[in-house]
């Protein structure tokens, strides 16, 4: 599969389900200064299947990735931070799950997951995990990652450069069409190839 990537095809890319945010801020921002464009857009290249969304926050993220609506997103963090009564809860294709990913992470789990999004805490230590997870379980797909090589926090910013810079697998560095602070595509045990314009 090839998946062509520009600032253009995502500018124009119709975003939908803003009714379900918490906060619409920032989630209508042009590529290359926030990733949901890009998530949205490539939710489309994929039918039928699962996408992890681990780091919920707001649930933003997990409203991008659930633009494609036959696909279902698992949206995972460890905090709950979302009221029960909010209509992003009502999205009928988004599970909100408050745990470790770690927990539920097994080959079985993998089975129909195509889309891996890791947003969280940027200190290394629990991006590395689920990454080697992935790999073990001979994940096939794309896996996101936010906040590669930009982020304001300067140790944030060395711990997520030195996850990105480990990375042995096909990778792209996206971040002129997704988010400010560093967006990366790693493809895993996959034939998926970005083609940026």
């Amino acid at each position: 599969m090839i998946i062509p990537i520009s600032n253009e095809i995502l500018d124009k890319f119709p975003l939908k389900n803003q009714d379900f945010l918490v906060s619409k801020d920032l989630y209508e921002e042009n590529s290359g200064k926030q990733e949901y464009r890009l998530y949205s857009y490539l939710s489309t290249f994929f039918f039928n299947t699962t996408i992890l969304d681990i780091g919920t926050l707001d649930g933003r993220s997990a409203i991008a990735l659930s633009y494609n609506d036959t696909n279902k997103v698992k949206s995972y963090d460890i905090n709950k931070l979302i009221p029960d009564n909010h209509k992003i809860r009502t999205k009928h294709n988004i599970t909100f799950n408050i745990k470790n990913i770690l927990d539920d992470l097994t080959e079985e789990f993998l089975q129909g997951v195509k889309i891996v999004m890791i947003d969280i805490d940027h200190l290394e230590v629990v991006e590395r995990k689920i990454l080697q997870r992935l790999q073990q379980l001979k994940f096939s797909g794309i896996v996101l990652m936010d906040d590669i090589t930009n982020h304001p926090d300067p140790i944030v910013k060395e711990s997520m450069s030195r996850v990105w810079r480990s990375i042995k697998d096909t990778k792209y560095d996206v971040t002129k069409y997704g988010h400010w602070s560093g967006t990366g595509i790693v493809v895993m045990n996959a034939d998926i190839t970005i083609e940026m314009l």
